[in-house]
């Protein structure tokens, strides 16, 4: 029974080792603005604008440091205008992200605990289910995406949002014009990537570990 029980306990330890993964990811995502930088260039937004490249920069970097908290107060972008509509959009992606960095804290917390006590047992088998629950999400989010990212993208807003904010009118939130949907299909796949070198390195590491766990034995 207490075999059991440990088993229970450490898959849900698991479990939040790989919420930390996934919400890690995404908050590197989120604040990796080089990526939008070099989408600028690559998508040619700046081309298909009537604004500089600096001040593209300029708003994506006061929407990206808007939702991470880092500026208060209500949403106003440098030198675009908003609707009421679009700014409460902003209001909830920024609830959202807000809410990912509470569960990545207490996924921290958990992982931190339960690596220590696994580590103590000399219990390395969580590395290896952990690199297993995590490739999940690539799999399950990266099919759809390349199937078909447009549906995937409207169906993602569906799910996350209880309203239609999120379509934006350009005459009312030009921002939208320079958010191609190219570019979030790119954080997207950040995303999926740096949970797959994730699950790669962990079960790298549980192998290395297994094996000279073994040698040790046989010495």
């Amino acid at each position: 029974m207490k075999i059991e029980m440990k088993k229970i306990i450490n898959f849900i330890f698991c479990i939040f080792f790989s919420l930390f993964i996934i919400g890690g990811s995404i908050r590197l995502t989120v604040g990796f603005k080089e990526l939008y930088y070099f989408d600028i260039g690559y998508l040619e937004i700046a081309s298909s604008n009537n604004l500089s490249e600096d001040e593209i920069k300029e708003n994506y970097d006061y929407m990206i440091d808007y939702n991470l908290n880092k500026i208060s107060g209500e949403f106003n972008l440098p030198t675009i205008k908003s609707s009421i509509e679009g700014k409460i959009h902003f209001e909830e992606v920024k609830e959202i992200v807000q809410m990912v960095g509470k569960l990545l804290m207490i996924s921290l917390v958990i992982t931190i605990i339960g690596i220590v006590i696994n580590l103590k047992s000399k219990d390395i088998e969580f590395l290896n289910l952990t690199s297993k629950l995590v490739i999940l999400l690539p799999i399950l989010v990266a099919i759809p995406m390349l199937i078909n990212f447009d549906k995937t993208f409207v169906i993602f807003h569906e799910i996350m949002f209880d309203n239609d904010y999120w379509i934006f009118d350009p005459l009312k939130d030009p921002v939208i014009n320079i958010l191609p949907q190219e570019f979030f299909f790119h954080a997207g796949l950040m995303i999926v990537v740096l949970v797959l070198l994730s699950s790669i390195i962990l079960h790298l590491l549980y192998k290395y570990l297994k094996s000279k766990k073994l040698n040790i034995h046989k010495q």
